[in-house]
């Protein structure tokens, strides 16, 4: 018996991925781990922090002694200081960083839900995160899910890149379409942009898009992180945003990093709204 349990114990170390054997001798514990469009993910517990990577790319990440990372996440924070009981739509779950921060920062003033197209990695966010999500979550494709709906929110916030690449329907015209009909009509879009070679050179061809149907502003997020933070409002003016957030977040002092981010928010140029739905 205790030579087939060996024998077993030995073939699951063969069978382990190559990430999970290179976390292991860095000391990082895996918590858990899955197969998501041929991809491994693994959710990992390093020194101070919890991680999930997709692919080798951190898609998701907790501090145990800050609610920010200082990353992309914390910049689209902000925008639920725009309304008195936000709706808000996250396409894209992840681990779960942003519902989990929204919560923390806004309590039960927030309303969350998220879309999600992988089951799998729904799974995962639950042994991600400190605690149960307090946010309703479907399991759909993102686009897809919104075109149903009529301002039905005051956010949503598009966060459904895959290993550092945007997928297709982004730039498409009928999602921007999709999208303005689904918000209010003080609504507000915000995209988590990720550069990437590709993105970099149609990064044009969906402001100009985006300009059809918004207001689009870009804030002044921090460079060399490989990704670019991009607002698109039906009302609001840039000033007007600057100022909430100021408001909001100047009585949170680890918080003054967004307040200078936000308050070099500028407006992109040739962004006239021509349509409504």
């Amino acid at each position: 018996m205790q030579n087939a349990r060996a024998w077993k114990a030995s073939e699951g170390e063969k069978n382990m991925s190559l990430e999970e054997t290179i976390y292991k001798i860095l000391g990082w514990k895996v918590l858990a781990s899955a197969k998501i469009g041929g991809k491994d993910v693994v959710v990992v517990r390093k020194k101070n922090r919890v991680e999930l990577v997709y692919d080798h790319i951190i898609h998701s990440q907790i501090f145990d002694e800050s609610i920010f990372t200082h990353q992309y996440w914390d910049y689209l924070l902000p925008l639920p200081a725009m309304f008195r009981r936000p709706r808000v739509l996250i396409m894209g779950l992840g681990g779960g960083t942003m519902p989990y921060q929204m919560k923390k920062i806004f309590g039960k003033k927030v309303l969350i839900e998220v879309v999600e197209k992988s089951p799998e990695m729904v799974k995962l966010s639950k042994t991600f995160l400190p605690k149960k999500l307090d946010a309703k979550i479907t399991i759909s494709e993102g686009i897809s899910y919104v075109r149903k709906k009529r301002s039905e929110y005051d956010i949503i916030i598009s966060d459904i890149y895959v290993g550092g690449r945007i997928p297709e329907e982004l730039y498409l015209k009928k999602s921007a379409k999709y999208v303005h009909g689904a918000l209010s009509k003080d609504g507000i879009f915000a995209v988590n942009y990720a550069l990437t070679m590709n993105s970099a050179i149609r990064k044009k061809e969906l402001l100009s898009m985006l300009g059809k149907y918004f207001k689009v502003y870009e804030i002044d997020y921090p460079g060399g992180r490989g990704n670019e933070i991009i607002i698109c409002s039906k009302k609001y003016l840039c000033d007007e945003i600057i100022s909430e957030v100021s408001n909001y977040f100047s009585n949170i002092p680890e918080s003054r990093f967004l307040v200078k981010a936000y308050s070099g928010m500028k407006e992109v140029r040739h962004s006239h709204p021509r349509h409504t739905v």
